[in-house]
């Protein structure tokens, strides 16, 4: 599987030089992801097709941006570096399906705060339910300029429980006022109506629902809580695939992979750990197969006759003797990328390339120890050919 990351920023050259150690270097790097986002995410697959020597891939762009949540996971601060998103206009980004049809996620630290805030409000919901028979008990007094409001709505869910209307949104008021709403509810309309409290845009607003008795009100109850879970697994979105990535176990190939894989972990999976050890442990785990094409590159045997590892100029070497790209087909039934449609910097066309260049230094280094193409990618440990 090849990846690639599109950034609203790329400023990872602030206060780094080449004397820095590794673990200096992370933590600029790990300051740096907690200032940008990633806004497309680029994913090629390449299946081996041994009969006829071919390579079969599926490649994917997908859109990135994260949705409101609720309160208790805050709204995402999307900052950029002007720059980038100079250069990714000019590229032909399409930023209105970016900020329209963009794929939301969520990490695991925001995931159990999601869960967290769901199951706080079911328990508390369902509490109220129970102790609907003895609530008066334990009333609050209604002071005398809270009367009027009180009395309001008293008369509107009157009104209410006597119209053909199975729904009544509730006047706006402060959370004093709401927890007046719900004991008055208790008391005067115990079995017949439950009231909800939803959040429209940032306003917090009830609703009042008919019900026959209470065992309606509790389902309903548990509807909302499933619903809730509903919703929190379509808020995961895209982290999903990363998951899935990570369930494969396959190989993972990057170009320049570094600040990919710390924003795909940050973002999609968990926070970055301050120590560098620590997340050389993590991403290893995480990923036990990765590669970097640009790194890759740079090393025996390739240093000394590849001169740019600039991801397109690396393809026009690899292109050329003594290198060979092995026949790469898009899957059948599917739609994807060729080298003779050019779309640098679309994510999806650059994990694609780099994949393709893996590919083609495999196969030098296949040929090297005079390995024929079945035996070269029948197996991509890296000792097989290093």
């Amino acid at each position: 599987m090849a990846v690639d990351c599109e950034f609203t920023g790329l400023n990872i050259t602030r206060n780094i030089n080449a004397l820095d150690t590794p673990q200096e270097y992370y933590q600029k790097v790990r300051r740096n992801c907690k200032e940008f986002l990633i806004i497309q995410y680029g994913l090629c697959t390449f299946r081996y097709d041994a009969e006829s020597n071919t390579f079969k891939k599926k490649d994917f762009n997908f859109y990135i941006f994260r949705r409101p949540v609720n309160k208790n996971v805050p709204d995402q601060r999307f900052l950029c570096q002007t720059s980038s998103i100079h250069f990714l206009v000019n590229e032909s980004f399409d930023f209105n399906k970016l900020f329209k049809e963009g794929i939301s996620y969520l990490n695991k630290e925001d995931i159990e705060k999601y869960k967290d805030a769901v199951e706080e409000s079911y328990k508390r919901r369902s509490d109220l339910i129970q102790s609907q028979q003895n609530s008066t008990n334990e009333s609050i007094p209604i002071p005398e300029n809270a009367k009027g409001f009180i009395d309001d709505v008293i008369g509107q869910l009157g009104e209410f429980i006597k119209s053909d209307k199975d729904e009544l949104e509730l006047p706006r008021c402060n959370a004093f006022y709401r927890r007046l709403v719900y004991q008055t509810k208790s008391e005067k309309f115990p079995d017949n109506i439950s009231i909800e409290t939803r959040q429209i845009n940032k306003d917090r607003i009830l609703f009042a629902t008919k019900f026959k008795n209470k065992e309606k009100e509790e389902e309903a109850e548990r509807n909302k809580y499933n619903k809730d879970l509903k919703e929190l697994d379509d808020h995961i979105g895209f982290s999903k695939v990363i998951q899935m990535i990570i369930n494969s176990r396959k190989l993972v190939v990057g170009h320049n992979i570094c600040l990919d894989l710390l924003h795909t972990i940050d973002k999609f999976l968990m926070a970055l750990p301050e120590d560098y050890y620590d997340f050389k442990g993590m991403a290893h785990d995480l990923f036990p197969k990765i590669l970097d094409t640009k790194y890759l590159s740079s090393c025996e045997p390739f240093k000394d006759i590849i001169t740019s590892n600039v991801l397109k100029h690396l393809y026009d070497t690899l292109s050329q003797e003594p290198f060979g790209i092995p026949t790469i087909e898009t899957e059948d039934g599917v739609q994807g990328y060729t080298i003779g449609n050019i779309k640098e910097h679309e994510a999806g066309f650059d994990a694609y390339l780099t994949g393709v260049c893996f590919l083609a230094m495999w196969k030098y280094l296949g040929a090297a120890k005079k390995f024929d193409d079945t035996k070269t990618f029948s197996n991509f440990q890296y000792t097989v050919l290093f």
